[in-house]
């Protein structure tokens, strides 16, 4: 961790057990002034006994890392895109659940017909899996609020579930 992300952990910490300046350097065993200083980014030198001071009063854990090569920061980099992506699908699916509940009762069984248009198609030309057929099939199951409520709470399959989506049709915005 560089010192930027370090100064900010500390802010951050402090922060969340509310604690001021002053409270963590009693705490601590630190001047206040120090602990202004690291929070800023004005202090040149930190020691390593000021910077275990802070943590220990502050319950951080200190961890020594070697330097990452930058093969290492685009696999972290891919991995963080990825994690994006997928809280996207799941945004997208709560929208969805709203404007399904929001919608008049016509409207929203006719798109959670397409949907289960869309997985009997899947199943008809061996798209997918049975395994997956099934998953989305139960979740379509019911009466469009159940439907909501499984986009809503779709259980430890949401992420695979929601790479591969019957409800494609209605994430396009109208023209």
């Amino acid at each position: 961790m560089g010192y930027d992300a370090f100064r900010e952990q500390l802010k951050r910490a402090r922060r969340e057990q509310a604690l001021s300046q002053q409270e963590l350097a009693a705490r601590s065993g630190t001047s206040r002034v120090t602990i202004a200083r690291l929070e800023s980014g004005s202090a040149q030198d930190v020691r390593v006994g000021t910077v275990s001071s802070l943590c220990e009063a502050l319950g951080l854990e200190i961890v020594a890392l070697p330097p990452r090569s930058e093969a290492a920061h685009e696999t972290i980099l891919a991995r963080e895109k990825e994690r994006a992506r997928r809280l996207d699908r799941r945004l997208a699916h709560a929208v969805l659940a709203a404007r399904l509940l929001g919608a008049s009762r016509g409207d929203a069984s006719r798109q959670v017909r397409r949907a289960r248009a869309v997985v009997d198609r899947w199943e008809r030309d061996g798209l997918c899996s049975d395994h997956y057929v099934s998953r989305w099939r139960s979740m379509l199951a019911g009466p469009v609020e159940r439907v909501a409520r499984a986009l809503l709470e779709p259980g430890e399959w949401a992420d695979a579930l929601f790479q591969n989506t019957p409800w494609s049709c209605a994430f396009v915005a109208p023209r």
